[in-house]
């Protein structure tokens, strides 16, 4: 069955080729109805890293494959962020030979967790990237706890080369169970100068169940912590960034550079630098990269319309969200808002999660207009959080585009959920033609 579904997967890649479109995820979705366990006859290069975590993971994929890419050894990845069964074995369809056999020398691809723990044991991987633990989409993924004990039992039987983010405890006790024949950790030289007051998981000893206590916090239950009761505890990481400025980090010794000032971001390089001198890839090619790095589409991306520039932001989760906000209020002077909030399943079915983002750290807002199907929800958090009087619903996002640009004098952000984001950036794009 494994041929038939190799077979009609590429020809259904060739038929959307021919009618214009890209493909997406529908060869994958049709492969795995005729073979479920298509994914185990593919042969995948010697170096398959696996990329999975809840925040980053499109960012820190899309940065490593960059970086190989520059080595000049033929490199593919899911850099669109097609992470789950579908959009993986379509790549993988439309990259290999009739004998399964993957046409790269490195293949790096962006995973969703659950979709980790249930076909890792299926994919031949050199390396395992693990960013974070945040709760996400509990109405698809459960507690974080539920997603942290299935990949736990997935690594029981993995060999490879496992990386690890020293700095979140959720992360760190992967190491426990895991099989891995070498783990290598990272993590950053950073103190918060805020009062932590992020939604934080994982306040108990994944050992012992005792208390975690910390020296010092990076952000939510990211930094340095420890077990009242164990050994359990935060140790320096062997790829540990100190000296952290605006726009570099000394990783052992060398500096790096990333492209954006925001603590998310740092993580994302460190990761990358992590991966890429574990294979021994100089300093210079990995810096050509990180250094001129595009977050990608709605991730702090500048967009100019009607002659206004404004930053659009893709959200999924309080932490993320929370990171959203810090960087929003960086800039200084008055700000307007456009926020779009869907309930669709790739968004998450259970929108109270916006409960739980800090909106009330939000200064200087003259305005909010709300849309999406969950409009009058966000629209509520903010009544409730009296960052601002002036708070609009509207149904048409033409018309919130209208509203926002309305809003003279002030710095433009849009935040979108996932199945609202592309339609909404073209929407922008496509406003002043």
């Amino acid at each position: 069955m494994q041929k038939l579904a190799l077979i009609v997967g590429k020809i259904i890649y060739k038929l959307l080729k021919l009618t214009g479109k890209r493909g997406g995820s529908l060869p994958g979705k049709i492969a795995i109805k005729i073979c479920p366990d298509l994914l185990k006859y593919f042969t995948y290069p010697k170096t398959t890293i696996l990329v999975t975590g809840t925040n980053g993971k499109t960012s820190t994929t899309n940065m490593i494959a960059q970086i190989f890419a520059k080595t000049g050894q033929k490199t593919i990845t899911n850099s669109r962020g097609d992470n789950i069964i579908n959009g993986i074995s379509s790549l993988l369809i439309k990259n290999s030979a009739l004998n399964f056999k993957v046409n790269a020398k490195i293949l790096v691809l962006e995973v969703d967790e659950l979709t980790l723990a249930k076909y890792l044991p299926m994919i031949n991987s050199s390396d395992v990237v693990v960013t974070n633990f945040f709760r996400d989409q509990l109405d698809r993924s459960g507690e974080m706890e539920t997603i942290i004990t299935k990949i736990e039992l997935a690594l029981q039987n993995y060999t490879g080369r496992l990386f690890l983010n020293q700095d979140d405890p959720n992360v760190k006790r992967l190491l426990l169970k895991a099989k891995a024949n070498q783990i290598i950790s990272f993590g950053l030289d950073l103190k918060s100068d805020k009062t932590q007051k992020d939604a934080q998981e994982g306040k108990f000893c994944p050992v012992c169940k005792a208390p975690i206590v910390y020296e010092s916090h990076v952000y939510s239950h990211l930094g340095k912590y420890a077990c009242k009761n164990c050994d359990f505890g935060w140790s320096e990481p062997e790829f540990y960034a100190k000296n952290i400025d605006l726009q570099k980090m000394n990783v052992n010794g060398q500096d790096y550079y990333f492209s954006f000032d925001a603590t998310y971001h740092v993580y994302n390089t460190l990761c990358a630098v992590a991966v890429a001198k574990t294979y021994s890839i100089e300093t210079d090619l990995i810096n050509a990269v990180t250094k001129n790095f595009a977050l990608g589409i709605g991730r702090m991306e500048k967009i100019t319309i009607a002659g206004r520039a404004l930053l659009l932001n893709l959200v999924k989760n309080p932490t993320g969200t929370n990171e959203i906000i810090k960087c929003i209020e960086k800039h200084q002077g008055k700000k307007a808002l456009l926020l779009l909030l869907n309930d669709n399943h790739a968004d998450g079915t259970d929108v109270s999660w916006i409960w739980d983002v800090n909106f009330e750290d939000l200064t200087d807002v003259e305005k909010i207009i709300t849309t999406g199907k969950r409009s009058y929800d966000m629209a509520l958090r903010f009544k409730l959080s009296q960052i601002t009087q002036s708070i609009d619903v509207k149904n048409d996002h033409n018309d919130a585009i209208s509203e926002l640009l309305s809003c003279k004098d002030c710095e433009l952000y849009v935040i979108s959920t996932y199945t609202g984001l592309f339609t909404l950036r073209d929407e922008l794009l496509a406003f002043d033609k």
